[in-house]
């Protein structure tokens, strides 16, 4: 009876060394980020994924990068998962996006040499999705889901005025006059931005996190002060050299206002609008538009009487009509097609940008 007992144990102890949640196998995981002491968001429009395979008892792993194809074969132990046999096909790479299947390979799932390696895994289920992270010995981390990629939401590409900083424990700075520190987001996620004397360009890569409405990471940033004097450049906007991860989000507020916020370290936050908040002289921060939604018309409510410019831009950034010298308050918009617009008004006072529907 001892010798059936302890056969018992060792069995139970072995099928739990080597087992496995099932939800894990025959699943494609969709790889959100890396890290190997930086953290990197997957590039916009890529689908790098890894899945693993059984097959009669014996586990196989392929995991796409931009242009290749990683191979293995896999052996589970515990929460653990060693790869061997390790293959990549040969294509050549020149997307400019071939940095992260090299971080991907080479940093996290192998080396160079294509040596066996073996990662700890760490699965979930969480709000109908299966999450995945695969971490080496030296902390190099491959963050999975099976969630959809993110969708940017329109209303992120304009231009956004920083009208205030806060820190954590700290007392928070506000921004006001007529040119603040601004940035224009465009729907390819390139942006560019002012800063005093200084300008600022370089893309965003968009991903989402388990908690985050979404994540911006900035990209090829380029800070040019060539205009600048001595000691003349500020850094309002010093958190986009670093390539940090930006918690953020993005919402109409309830004074019909659109509003950007990014958290780049925890307790630090940036608020941005889409409007130059009102000075002593900017009446033009008080225009409001309706109907909105609008059908035929849109109707101007200002304090100022003449607009020196007037434009409707889509949500790509293309100009739909343009006006100049405006003194009526009514823009005839019926002939625009169903959507959401961005009507740009311009005077002596300043320019204010608002969004609105056409039906």
């Amino acid at each position: 009876m001892k010798k059936t007992v302890l056969l018992l144990v060792a069995f139970i102890c072995f099928h739990t060394a080597i087992s496995q949640p099932a939800g894990l196998l025959n699943e494609t995981f969709r790889l959100k980020s890396l890290y190997n002491g930086n953290e990197y968001l997957t590039p916009n429009g890529e689908n790098p994924n890894i899945t693993i395979t059984e097959n009669s008892g014996n586990y196989s792993v392929e995991a796409n990068g931009i242009s290749n194809l990683l191979s293995a074969e896999a052996t589970f132990s515990g929460n653990s998962i060693a790869f061997s046999n390790l293959g990549v096909t040969l294509n050549d790479c020149t997307d400019p996006n071939c940095y992260y299947e090299d971080l991907y390979f080479y940093d996290v799932l192998t080396n160079s040499n294509l040596d066996p390696k073996t990662l700890t895994y760490y699965y979930s289920e969480n709000n109908g999705f299966k999450f995945l992270r695969l971490r080496d010995a030296n902390y190099n981390t491959a963050f999975y889901s099976t969630e959809p990629a993110p969708i940017a939401n329109p209303m992120l590409f304009q231009t956004w005025y920083l009208f205030m900083q806060e820190g954590d424990m700290g007392d928070p700075v506000f921004y006001s006059g007529p040119n603040p520190p601004q940035i224009t987001i465009s729907p390819d996620f390139t942006f560019t931005g002012i800063e005093s004397c200084a300008t600022i360009s370089g893309e965003f890569i968009l991903g989402n996190g388990d908690f985050y409405e979404f994540l911006l990471q900035p990209h090829n940033f380029i800070n040019d002060e060539s205009n600048c004097g001595p000691g003349q450049a500020e850094y309002a906007l010093y958190e986009l050299q670093g390539g940090m991860l930006l918690d953020s989000s993005v919402y109409e507020g309830n004074d019909g206002n659109d509003y950007l916020q990014w958290e780049y370290a925890p307790g630090f936050l940036s608020h941005f609008t889409n409007v130059l908040l009102a000075t002593p002289e900017n009446s033009l921060a008080d225009l409001r538009i309706y109907p909105n939604p609008a059908q035929d018309k849109l109707i101007l409510k200002s304090a100022s009487n003449n607009f020196d410019s007037v434009s409707i831009t889509d949500v790509n950034g293309r100009i739909i009509s343009s006006k100049k010298n405006l003194v009526s308050k009514e823009i005839d918009v019926s002939a625009l097609n169903t959507g959401m617009y961005f009507i740009t008004i311009s005077s002596f006072e300043g320019k204010v940008t608002k969004k609105f529907i056409k039906h």
